[in-house]
């Protein structure tokens, strides 16, 4: 319930500072498991994903984020899970991987972090290890003018247009998961972030 409360608030904000548009929501599956799978260049894009996408998400998040108590119980109430980013973290990936066969959306940011410029970095692999671990499809997601709206360092928000652009699933059934390939999660990833930088072209 928290949840919706909140959705439909971010979705308000964004609408009347960011004028917020939306396009390829007929992507999203109704029901069954996927992941959402974005750019990351501000810390509005977690609720901009949330206000832009119809389907209630679980949201991968630093550790870090949740040492402020009050701030930690908030975004858990917000379907967040931390993760330690200074080594694999089995029990996040796990989390997710449950959340995913459970039927849930989980948004990930392939990236594994903001990046300070704007453009797209190269994946981490385990956008890739989720996907094939839990047999959803990826959802790719290109958020446009986010990093306009509040740059990285900065700590105030400006009114800038943000669009997002959500892309056609990428089904695993396009690889061999039965097969023995060492760059498996590595390959997931990278047609992942391949579909996300056709999405920048399109919107650019």
């Amino acid at each position: 319930m928290l949840y919706l409360i909140i959705r439909t608030l971010a979705l308000i904000l964004s609408k009347l500072l960011f004028r917020l548009q939306a396009f390829g929501q007929n992507n999203i599956p109704l029901k069954g498991g996927f992941i959402l799978a974005s750019n990351h260049t501000s810390y509005l894009d977690p609720p901009i994903l949330a206000a832009a996408c119809p389907r209630v998400l679980s949201f991968i998040a630093k550790e870090e984020l949740f040492k402020n108590a009050f701030f930690g119980r908030f975004i858990t109430a917000m379907n967040a899970f931390p993760l330690k980013t200074e080594t694999a973290d089995l029990k996040a990936l796990r989390w997710a991987i449950g959340a995913l066969k459970a039927g849930g959306a989980v948004a990930i940011f392939p990236e594994g972090g903001r990046t300070t410029d704007g453009e797209l970095d190269e994946p981490l692999k385990g956008v890739g290890f989720i996907a094939a671990k839990a047999n959803v499809p990826i959802i790719p997601v290109f958020i446009e003018g986010s990093n306009r709206a509040l740059p990285v360092n900065s700590k105030f928000i400006r009114p800038k247009k943000i669009k997002v652009y959500f892309g056609q699933p990428i089904k695993l059934e396009e690889f061999n998961l039965q097969a023995e390939d060492p760059d498996l999660y590595q390959r997931i990833a990278q047609r992942t972030m391949e579909k996300i930088r056709k999405l920048r072209e399109r919107g650019d």
